[in-house]
């Protein structure tokens, strides 16, 4: 949703116009809202990572 709110800001598809859009949004999301910073990361962004064993799913760590 953030990058169809980027492409409508921008009025096109085209990378070139939509990504500078990008990094002025700030989406309210289901998970909160959603900020990118000068290099097009995501700001204050959370990564789970997960490894399985035996069949099953398991938290290796979560990264902010």
């Amino acid at each position: 949703m953030v990058m169809v709110e980027a492409m409508k800001k921008a009025d096109s598809a085209d990378p070139a116009k939509y990504l500078p859009e990008l990094q002025k949004i700030n989406y309210k999301g289901v998970t909160g809202n959603i900020v990118f910073d000068p290099k097009g990361d995501i700001k204050n962004g959370t990564l789970t990572l997960y490894t399985y064993k035996g069949g099953k799913r398991e938290q290796i760590a979560v990264v902010k």
